[in-house]
């Protein structure tokens, strides 16, 4: 995890000089969940890129796609799993450009495996685990250098989850994400 967060601010200085401060095209961030509902799967890692298709002087339009990365509570029966969330959010900065607050709206899916439990002579074959639903999330970014970051947002996942064996049931899930990134 050291490398990774090494690695993340040697990125941000590169690239932050090297960009022009007035065009901020793509975004990339990593953001970590203070908070989950879920009872599986630990708080989630997420990246995240989206790129501007619109701009009108404060607003803007863009497209992303986010990925989450969730670790199993139960490495036996749970596979870790990856997430993802393509989106389209409205942005408005002010405070001269350093502060943007944005909603966005996205389609989230993910595939799970459960391995059950040997129990007795027959073992059941492992099941798959679906989940997909929409995602609101509000939040807002704080420029501390015109090309680098800080991200918070709240993200509410309304989804259902489908097993293998034909049972569903409707999962809602709320993250408290707090984060970095870069624009260029």
């Amino acid at each position: 995890m050291k490398n990774v967060i090494v690695a993340f601010i040697l990125m941000f200085s590169f690239l932050s000089f090297a960009q022009d401060k007035s065009t901020k095209k793509f975004l990339f961030g990593i953001s970590y969940s203070l908070t989950s509902d879920d009872n599986i799967y630990n708080k989630p890692l997420s990246f995240y890129i989206n790129y501007q298709l619109k701009q009108w002087d404060k607003l803007d339009i863009s497209a992303g796609l986010k990925s989450y990365y969730f670790s199993s509570k139960n490495s036996t029966n749970f596979s870790n799993k990856l997430g993802f969330n393509p989106n389209i959010s409205a942005s408005y900065y002010f405070l001269q450009n350093k502060m943007n607050t944005y909603f966005g709206l996205g389609y989230y899916f993910d595939n799970a495996t459960f391995k059950p439990t040997p129990t007795g002579l027959f073992t059941s074959a492992n099941q798959s685990i679906k989940t997909n639903g929409i995602t609101i999330a509000p939040g807002l970014k704080y420029f501390v250098h015109p090309n680098i970051f800080i991200d918070t947002n709240l993200t509410f996942i309304l989804s259902k989850t489908k097993y293998e064996s034909g049972m569903s049931e409707s999962n809602n899930n709320t993250f408290l994400n707090i984060g970095a990134g870069v624009a260029f």
